[in-house]
C-alpha cells in the first residue's frame, strides 16, 4: 500500500514524535534524516509516513544505541509489523491490570502483568485465588468464571477480587479464554475494565509525561544555546574585524537552533546588515526610527519579534520569524543580533541571561573594532 503523501509543519511534527526541532535539524544536517520537503527557502514540512521511524530512533537513543545505528536500522527495517519483543510486551506493558488464571479447581494466578505485580499486596504467580480471597468463593463473580472455564461462552464481564487493592473489594474485568495447547489446564484472562479511577491516573500520568517532555524540550534548548555562547566567545576571540562577526554569527547557526543569524551594526540611526550566515537575511541598510518595534527594541536593550514590514526590511523571507537581540556594551548600543526561525517557540525557553550574555560578547568585539580604526586613523 503506497504511503501516504501528507505532510506537517516542523512543530507539528515535533509534537507527534517528541523530538525537538532543534534535534530535527541536527540529525538532517548530521545523517541526512529525516528528509524534509521545502519549497524554495520555504520552511521545513516532514512526511507522516516518517515519524514512526523518528520515534523508533529516539526510543532506540534513549536505550543507549548511538545515532548512527539507531538511524541505519530504522531506515533498513520495514515500517510494519510486530517484532517478537513487541508482541510478547503487549500484556506485560499494557496500562490496565491483566491477570490470567487456570481453573476451573483450584483457580490458580498463572501471569500478572506488571501494572498487578508493582501493586502491594497483589497476588503473583502460583497463588491459589481463593486461598488469598476466601471470600471470593461466595461471590457470584467467582461461579461466573467457573462456568466460563467449561461452558460454550468464550468472553464474558465478571467481578473479581481487586487485584489493585490488596485484594480487597472488588473490579470488573473482560474475561475471556486464552488458546492452550492439547493437554494443559484451560486459560482465562481477565482484562480490568476502564474505571474512573484508571481513567485519572492515566490522565495523571499524561500530565506528567507532557511536562516531562516540556522541561526536556525547555533544558535541551538551553543546553543547545550554552554551547552557543561558549562557541561565540571562541570565535570573538580567533577572528577580527568582520571575521569576527562572520563567525560569531555561523555559530549561532550551528549551535542555537535557527535558520540564520547575522550582526548588524548601528551606524548613524541606521542599522547596516551584511550577508548573513546562510544568506538569507540582508544585505540591507534599515533606518531603525521608520519602524516602532525595532527602535524599541534597540532603546529598551529588549529582544523583541519584528512585525513583517520590518522583518521584510531586513531580507525575512515570508513564513518566517525575525527576532532582533540588542548588542550593547559599555552602555552604548552598538547594534543587534538579527535571528531567523521557522517557528517563534525555537527560542521561547532561551534564558534572558544566555540572549545578554551573547549580545554583549558581540558588543565587546564591535567595540574593539571601533578602537582599533581609531587608532589606525
Amino acid at each position: 500500500m503506497p504511503g501516504s503523501t501528507r505532510t506537517l509543519s516542523a512543530t507539528e511534527f515535533s509534537q507527534i514524535t517528541g523530538v525537538s526541532r532543534e534535534r530535527l535539524r541536527t540529525w538532517e544536517r548530521r545523517h541526512g534524516f529525516p528528509e524534509p520537503h521545502r519549497v524554495g527557502r520555504g520552511p521545513r514540512r516532514y512526511a507522516v509516513d516518517d515519524a514512526p521511524r523518528v520515534v523508533a530512533v529516539r526510543r532506540a537513543i534513549e536505550r543507549g544505541v548511538p545515532v548512527t545505528v539507531a538511524i541505519k536500522d530504522a531506515r533498513d527495517t520495514p515500517r510494519a509489523g510486530l517484532s517478537d519483543p513487541a508482541r510478547a510486551a503487549l500484556a506485560e506493558h499494557a496500562p490496565i491490570a491483566i491477570v490470567v488464571v487456570s481453573g476451573p479447581e483450584p483457580m490458580r494466578i498463572e501471569e500478572v502483568n506488571a501494572v498487578v505485580r508493582a501493586r502491594p499486596g497483589a497476588p503473583g504467580p502460583g497463588d491459589d485465588l481463593l486461598a488469598v480471597a476466601p471470600w471470593y468463593a461466595e461471590h457470584p463473580g467467582c461461579a461466573r468464571l467457573m462456568r466460563l472455564f467449561a461452558g460454550d461462552s468464550v468472553a464474558t464481564s465478571v467481578e473479581h477480587p481487586d487485584w489493585m487493592a490488596a485484594m480487597t473489594g472488588t473490579a470488573n474485568a473482560i474475561a475471556y479464554r486464552l488458546p492452550q495447547e492439547s493437554g494443559r489446564p484451560p486459560l482465562i484472562a481477565l482484562v480490568g475494565i476502564d474505571t474512573a479511577r484508571e481513567r485519572q491516573v492515566r490522565r495523571e500520568l499524561q500530565e506528567s509525561e507532557e511536562g516531562r517532555e516540556a522541561l526536556r524540550e525547555a533544558l535541551e534548548r538551553q543546553t543547545s544555546w550554552s554551547k552557543a555562547t561558549a562557541s561565540v566567545v571562541r570565535a570573538t576571540r580567533r577572528h577580527s574585524g568582520t571575521d569576527a562577526l562572520a563567525a560569531a554569527a555561523d555559530e549561532l547557526v550551528r549551535h542555537a537552533g535557527v535558520l540564520d543569524a547575522a550582526i548588524a551594526p548601528y551606524m548613524t540611526g541606521s542599522l547596516v546588515l551584511g550577508r548573513s550566515s546562510r544568506g538569507l537575511l540582508g544585505p540591507a541598510m534599515v533606518t531603525v526610527a521608520a519602524y516602532e518595534e525595532l527602535a524599541a527594541a534597540l532603546r529598551d536593550d529588549e529582544p523583541a519579534w519584528l512585525g513583517r514590514s520590518a522583518a521584510a526590511a531586513l531580507g525575512c523571507p515570508d513564513g518566517l520569524h525575525c527576532d532582533v537581540v540588542p548588542v550593547v556594551a559599555a552602555g552604548e548600543t552598538l547594534g543587534a543580533l538579527v535571528l531567523l526561525a521557522d517557528e517563534r517557540e525555537n527560542l521561547a525557553d532561551v534564558p534572558p541571561d544566555l540572549f545578554i550574555t551573547v549580545s554583549t560578547v558581540v558588543g565587546f568585539a564591535l567595540m574593539r573594532e571601533r578602537v582599533m580604526d581609531e587608532l589606525r586613523s
